[in-house]
């Protein structure tokens, strides 16, 4: 008799979010297996599969988005590991993105480029967009900024019901308009998803608001379908998905060994900020110093120094620095630096390059000189951080 576990994964594939689960679940099994894998092609809140009534198996992978699946899955009497972190299954475990940090993230990016105005937008109801929209509230408060949280005219009948927000957001796009031309500019928008972020940019489009000059806008989830298909292409924060499947996975198998599932819900940290252009703005008075950051953001990773951008702006360096640290509350060099580093991070967590290699994308002369200064700015060694958050291959 073969002992391969039968798992079934009830995960939605109509979006990056559950794909990303799913590849990292894959890596899982190639490495760890063999498991009989029964995937169920999904869309976001579709109803459950007629297979489930008569499927036998071992253990379960679910994104659980409602009390009705939640019950179904509850029904099935196997172990359970849930990568929504909304409905915890009985004796099962509970993962879930560190939507805290999501939000830091955002908030603290508008705050490096020099926002003082700021918005936030999502799906009142919905867990994951109350815990995104939360925090970005409370961290900006905490450092003496007020928000505007957009309100709907037309919630949909469900409150938790995703799809029926996304829906009314369509509708609600001359709201949106309204509302973002009622705001003091240069504004920073927070949108729970890409989703949402999209309609954002539509709705600037719309009341004739240029992003991201006037409107600098982040969602959430990266689906790069969604944000390369916006006008301008939307910058989002990135979960770490592959990260969760693979641990979720995890999870399973050892409960399936007999462990005890771990009684918290396990958050997991995202991997960055995916730039692109609507959120490529500089809100500042002092444009030189504007452009100053731009041009670090632009060529930092390139090996660009201090002179050099004295040399573009074509001021002293004293004065650079004050002028500098006067609109950002940093130096150049330390901007430098920052930027550099974000860089080498995302290339120690996606990609298997020599440090050699990381050291010449990131504007380094050498590997050692690209270690020390790793460490110095982080506290690990490049080797130790990709150890931390790199998964098995």
């Amino acid at each position: 008799m073969s002992d391969r576990k039968s798992v079934l994964l009830l995960i939605e594939s109509s979006r990056a979010y559950g794909r990303g689960c799913l590849l990292g679940v894959a890596a899982y099994v190639r490495s760890h297996g063999p498991w009989s894998v029964v995937n169920v092609e999904r869309g976001l809140t579709e109803n459950l599969p007629k297979l489930l009534r008569s499927w036998r198996g071992d253990g379960v992978i679910a994104r659980i988005e409602n009390a009705k699946i939640a019950k179904a899955v509850h029904e099935l009497g196997v172990p359970t590991v849930d990568l929504r972190g909304s409905h915890r299954p009985p004796g099962g475990a509970m993962l879930d993105t560190d939507h805290r940090i999501v939000s830091r993230m955002a908030a603290e990016y508008f705050l490096d480029i020099g926002f003082r105005h700021f918005a936030c937008i999502g799906y009142p109801g919905v867990d994951f967009s109350e815990q995104r929209i939360t925090t970005y509230i409370e961290y900006l408060n905490s450092r003496g900024f007020d928000v505007d949280v957009y309100s709907s005219p037309n919630p949909p009948p469900h409150g938790s019901d995703v799809l029926g927000w996304e829906s009314r957001g369509e509708m609600d796009r001359s709201a949106i308009a309204d509302w973002l031309r009622s705001l003091p500019r240069p504004l920073a928008v927070f949108a729970c998803n890409d989703v949402r972020g999209r309609q954002i940019i539509d709705a600037c489009a719309q009341t004739g608001l240029n992003v991201p000059e006037e409107v600098a806008v982040i969602g959430v989830d990266n689906d790069e379908v969604i944000c390369e298909l916006s006008n301008p292409p939307l910058s989002s924060v990135q979960p770490d998905t592959l990260r969760i499947g693979y641990e979720g996975a995890a999870l399973l198998d050892a409960m399936l060994a007999g462990e005890e599932p771990p009684i918290g819900t396990i958050f997991v940290p995202p991997k960055g900020i995916s730039h692109r252009l609507s959120s490529e703005a500089t809100a500042v008075d002092d444009r030189e110093m504007a452009t100053a950051m731009q041009l670090i953001r632009d060529h930092a990773c390139e090996g660009l120094t201090v002179q050099q951008v004295v040399s573009r702006i074509q001021v002293s360096r004293s004065t650079l620095e004050r002028r500098f640290h006067a609109a950002f509350s940093r130096t150049p060099a330390a901007e430098i630096e920052r930027v550099r580093m974000s860089r080498a991070k995302l290339l120690l967590m996606e990609t298997k390059y020599k440090l050699s290699k990381i050291a010449s994308l990131t504007g380094y002369g050498s590997a050692s000189q690209f270690a020390t200064a790793y460490k110095r700015h982080t506290g690990l060694t490049p080797g130790q951080f990709r150890k931390q958050t790199q998964l098995a291959q």
